[in-house]
């Protein structure tokens, strides 16, 4: 679900650390502190070295006779000594900005030390081949979701409440520039664009667009067909309440959209679950000669009352939807309810439905600075991002939870911390259980605040083969950052790596048709990242 829709706070990187890695004491005195202060605060503040590196999942060892501190991790080697100016860090010697020092029994060091521990965890995480490479700013301050013409050369990103689609062109990733932004508030004053796709022979970007619709207002959703050559708005076919994702077969003969409905209270910023009345659905397109501008929609009413496990069967809200690359089945998440449909596109006819269940491992389940996967947590999966794998004969899930902290009163957590794979049966072959939040906790990126509320947050994934291997990115919301692994064998995913994206908040991950390269959209900061193959 995306960011702004849930009502987040929004942090800096370096408040969040703070928070993260301070004791009680500090993170109280900073919140006393005017907006000048504190970043004064946040520059100047000491930090506890032992609470970082055990936050990193590593230990130290202090050495009194030579007072000094050996830090290992994993990818950490290193020692500071007491006093001196200079520490060593995987081998090498490197020069401090001031030197550490001890106090209440205590080693502290600075801001400009602990980013260089943090750098060098987060690098030593990075096994995928691939690397960060550059970055772009939206102008609108906006980004969501992206999809990328045939040929590679452009990017179209949507800018959600913005009520508008951008046009990027990406040819050289280290200076992409702004084409065109194309506006839908012709279409509808409320217009926010939710998800977009590019038809196969790139003449066409398809937009999905909701209109302001609430819990009180029943306003139907907007599918756009913009000509990317003319950047005009050629096409609309009218959607359900509440549309949002979009995904089109390979051959452009048909979409699938997920109408979720969402029925949000403007009143409160909440949702009723329990009175909703209005379900959503699943839309298929259909495209007479893959011709987007020929276009008939069938609607398919989602019947959950027969689904063993469904949380509200009346409010079946689907989420997400995707294509296999045979172009005959659609797979669509039912989030709030914790269950996947899968869709015959040729009959047009749900198929099969399933429940989830839970999940149950090891997490962080207190904001307490400590990072420690310590507790056992049973959570619903709640996918939020689904894909095929590149055979078709299983479903990968982003399990990023969207339900209350305890909506039930029950002890079970909203979300599965995860990724999972499923077979077609609704079995599950794989759970990656804490792996991704530890992941991110030795990379230094693990965002404790986020601990008794879904952790690093596992928003979407795609799939992809580059260079004959197939690949899993997945993007991590509150970790800020892509994870990747290998699919050799999809039944047991291969964790590779993961890279910190340049923005905040990934809520799109895609790859650039006809590249080796991969683009985050950061929701939280609107920004488009570049990931390609390392030098």
């Amino acid at each position: 679900m995306s960011l702004k829709r849930r009502n987040r706070a929004k942090y800096k990187k370096i408040r969040r650390l703070l928070l993260t890695i301070s004791t009680l004491s500090l993170a109280s005195g900073i919140m006393t502190l005017n907006p000048g202060a504190l970043r004064a605060a946040e520059a100047e503040a000491p930090i506890p070295l032992r609470t970082v590196v055990e936050n990193l999942q590593g230990a130290v060892k202090w050495n009194a006779a030579s007072r000094s501190v050996t830090i290992q991790g994993s990818g950490l080697n290193g020692s500071f000594t007491i006093g001196s100016t200079s520490m060593t860090l995987n081998d090498r010697t490197l020069k401090l900005d001031a030197a550490p020092y001890v106090r209440d029994g205590h080693v502290y060091i600075s801001q400009a030390a602990l980013s260089t521990l943090l750098d060098a965890a987060a690098a030593a995480q990075n096994n995928t081949g691939f690397q960060l490479v550059s970055s772009f700013q939206m102008p609108s301050g906006k980004a969501e979701i992206a999809s990328s013409t045939p040929d590679g050369q452009r990017l179209i990103v949507t800018e959600a409440d913005e009520g508008s689609i951008s046009v990027l062109d990406i040819s050289n990733t280290s200076r992409p520039s702004l084409l065109k932004s194309i506006s839908f508030k012709s279409l509808s004053d409320k217009a926010e664009v939710t998800s977009t796709a590019v038809m196969p022979d790139g003449e066409y970007a398809l937009a999905v667009i909701r209109t302001g619709d609430t819990m009180q207002l029943a306003n139907p959703g907007i599918l756009a067909v913009v000509d990317l050559q003319s950047y005009d708005i050629v096409k609309t076919y009218p959607l359900g309440i509440g549309p949002d994702s979009i995904a089109v077969s390979k051959d452009g003969s048909r979409a699938v959209i997920a109408i979720e409905d969402e029925e949000l209270d403007p009143e409160t910023d909440e949702f009723d679950y329990p009175n909703a009345k209005r379900p959503g659905s699943i839309t298929v397109v259909e495209f007479d000669g893959g011709d987007p501008l020929k276009g008939t929609l069938t609607d398919l009413p989602v019947d959950l009352a027969g689904t063993p496990g469904a949380v509200y069967p009346h409010e079946p809200q689907p989420e997400y939807a995707a294509i296999n690359d045979a172009g005959t089945m659609a797979a669509v998440t039912l989030q709030e309810n914790n269950v996947i449909a899968l869709v015959d596109l040729a009959n047009k006819t749900i198929t099969k439905i399933f429940a989830l269940g839970t999940t149950e491992h090891l997490a962080d389940l207190e904001d307490d600075g400590q990072v420690s996967f310590s507790s056992n947590m049973k959570g619903r999966f709640e996918p939020d991002g689904i894909t095929f794998s590149p055979d078709g004969q299983y479903l990968i899930t982003a399990n990023e939870g969207d339900l209350g902290k305890n909506e039930f009163d029950d002890g079970v957590k909203a979300g599965g911390r995860n990724i999972a794979v499923w077979d077609l049966e609704g079995n599950l072959v794989y759970d990656s259980l804490n792996l991704i939040d530890e992941a991110a906790a030795k990379a230094g990126i693990y965002p404790d605040k986020r601990s008794p509320n879904k952790g690093s947050e596992v928003e979407n994934l795609t799939v992809s083969v580059v260079n004959g291997q197939s690949l899993l990115a997945v993007a991590a919301e509150r970790a800020n950052a892509i994870l990747f692994f290998d699919l050799a064998d999809v039944r047991t995913p291969l964790y590779l790596g993961l890279i910190r994206t340049a923005g905040e908040s990934p809520e799109g991950i895609h790859r650039v048709n006809g590249r080796d390269l991969f683009v985050s959209a950061d929701e939280g900061t609107g920004t488009i990242s570049f990931y390609a193959p390392g030098k």
